[in-house]
């Protein structure tokens, strides 16, 4: 099977919405920001005389915008790391051809083979697939690149086949 396609910055940020609450580090860093946030500031700032049901409104409601302050956070991160002139080839055209010991990605600028032991982890939204190469990249696929839903099912049937063959 041969797919050709080209990167897109929502590619992009579909891996990292997928990638990053998978991440131990990045929950990690974001429960603990949340957690000391709330027991210094938002439990101190509810006013003792309220009653229990605003109390209970104040916190779910704090906590929503602190989640939300998060998200925006590793948003911006990913968006900052992801923009830059020497980036040509990422976003350039790019053709994945499956074969039976490897799979091969083609763009103007490299030709790179992988064997099918080399992907970690495949991964499956309503819109992209990951061929995770290590624990922090993978090739994305998007599900543009697919002319109908068997196509894009017979991709992931494909790849999981030679992955789970290959661990």
């Amino acid at each position: 099977m041969k797919i050709t396609f080209r990167y897109t910055v929502r590619d992009r940020l579909g891996f990292a919405a997928y990638h990053i609450p998978r991440t131990p580090m990045t929950l990690l860093i974001s429960v603990g920001f949340i957690l000391f946030i709330t027991f210094e500031s938002i439990i101190p700032g509810i006013p003792k005389d309220s009653s229990a049901a605003f109390q209970v409104f104040y916190i779910i409601f704090a906590e929503a915008i602190l989640a939300f302050l998060v998200a925006g956070f590793w948003t911006v991160i990913i968006l900052a790391g992801m923009f830059s002139s020497k980036d040509k080839a990422l976003m350039s055209e790019r053709t994945i051809t499956l074969g039976e010991d490897c799979f091969v990605s083609d763009t103007s600028f490299a030709h790179s083979e992988y064997k099918w032991p080399m992907v970690q982890k495949l991964g499956r939204t309503g819109r992209h697939i990951f061929l995770y190469l290590n624990k922090d990249s993978a090739v994305i696929v998007p599900r543009r690149a697919f002319e109908s839903a068997s196509q894009w099912d017979g991709f992931y049937d494909y790849c999981h086949s030679k992955t789970r063959r290959a661990a």
